[in-house]
């Protein structure tokens, strides 16, 4: 028998549901794309003068878990994406997008695509925004992606340091041939999946963008704005700074500039403006 939180839990769970039967339901496709400067990013092609330095830079890989995905109506309420239960790229509330498609510099890569969150919500016509955290939920980022399902089953965005997923993986290779890497995951981690795993930060962001109309609108991840103020060729001298790029360490230097792009860190917050990573259009 449950006790009265488990009820309690139960019924919170359930109202998404018991609203969709109340009033009707509207299937809603959530799109994302992965943009330079507006332009599409792609992996056959290389864009010029990004970051501080002014570099060429071409696509290795991005891909990003996000769960609890929302849309938020004109008053402020907020109703969870029910989402399609597909068996490949969302399960429960978790999604996976992939940006890259195999070809030209994404050479690691697999042909699949996936740039849309899709589900259900309540028939409102008067939704005017949208938010979902970037990661994978506490209680299933710590487990060993051997036993995953889909879409927690793919080892590219598993990160064996931490027992941990990479909530955003975005390589990119920068003028001179170089790698660089923005990895945005748990930091801090000890122990192991059989025994448990805890981290000093977790490092999942809940976003929320206004103006977002479905059908109409889509997210937007510009890489452009995101490297504004990377120093391409001066990253990663080995020492005090021995990887070209930020794996959300505490210490990374690289990271301050990068973190508050998604959401964290110390640094000013700068989600959803024009010029931002992370935007509307």
């Amino acid at each position: 028998m449950l006790g009265g939180g488990g009820s309690l839990r139960l019924l919170v769970l359930a109202a998404p549901v018991l609203l969709l039967a109340c009033m009707g339901e509207r299937q809603v496709s959530v799109q994302f794309t992965a943009q330079v400067r507006g332009e599409p990013l792609r992996c056959d092609a290389s864009y010029e003068k990004v970051g501080a330095s002014g570099t060429s830079l071409q696509l290795l890989d991005f891909k990003a878990y996000v769960h609890d995905v929302a849309l938020v109506r004109k008053n402020g309420d907020r109703f969870p994406l029910v989402l399609a239960q597909d068996g490949r790229w969302q399960r429960k509330t978790i999604a996976l997008l992939d940006f890259e498609d195999g070809t030209g510099t994404c050479n690691t890569g697999s042909p699949e695509l996936r740039t849309e969150v899709v589900g259900v919500v309540p028939d409102f016509d008067d939704y005017t925004g949208v938010e979902f955290t970037l990661g994978v939920p506490r209680e299933l980022n710590h487990r060993n992606v051997e036993w995953a399902d889909p879409p927690l089953n793919d080892p590219s965005m598993w990160w064996s340091w931490t027992y941990g997923y990479r909530y955003l993986r975005l390589d990119v290779r920068s003028g001179g041939n170089r790698a660089y890497v923005f990895h945005v995951r748990a930091d801090g981690c000890t122990g192991t999946p059989d025994i448990g795993v805890d981290c000093s930060a977790e490092n999942q962001s809940t976003i929320l963008l206004t103006g977002f109309v479905p059908g109409r609108s889509r997210v937007v991840f510009d890489v452009a704005a995101l490297f504004a103020h990377t120093d391409f060729e001066s990253s990663g001298d080995g020492l005090t700074d021995p990887v070209p790029g930020c794996f959300s360490s505490a210490g990374d230097p690289e990271c301050a500039a990068l973190l508050p792009q998604v959401g964290l860190g110390r640094g000013p917050r700068v989600l959803g403006g024009t010029d931002a990573f992370i935007r509307v259009e």
